[in-house]
């Protein structure tokens, strides 16, 4: 079975692209590719539940970003790797996430374990 690393460093704020990387990482996950998921700079912030007030409660047409990382869980997805470079900068915000979630070192090893590294 294949193994590919997926690297996202999208903002939350990317829109429809980043919606795109994360229905693909779920498209491979289902057809048996063996994902890992790795957060990096600004999509560190995908692990903060949005903010509903009453003027953005209407109906979106889209799902939003968080809600597909949050159901990444069934497409055994999880944890989502969370890049230590990135950690002390996003501290707060990934101790307060419900996502399961690993904080690991990006390093040539880790790397070299995967048959392929997307980034997006």
């Amino acid at each position: 079975m294949k193994s590919l690393l997926i690297i996202i460093s999208q903002s939350p704020l990317a829109g429809q692209n980043l919606l795109e990387s994360l229905s693909a990482a779920m498209v491979m996950a289902t057809y048996g590719v063996q994902i890992k998921i790795m957060l990096t700079g600004d999509a560190i912030a995908l692990l903060r539940v949005p903010i509903q007030t009453p003027s953005n409660t209407h109906m979106r047409p889209f799902k939003s970003a968080f809600s597909l990382v949050e159901s990444f869980e069934f497409y055994d997805l999880v944890p989502i790797w969370i890049d230590a470079k990135g950690f002390e900068d996003h501290k707060k915000l990934i101790e307060m996430t419900t996502i399961e979630h690993e904080v690991i070192d990006l390093n040539p090893q880790t790397l070299a374990s995967f048959d392929g590294v997307l980034r997006w």
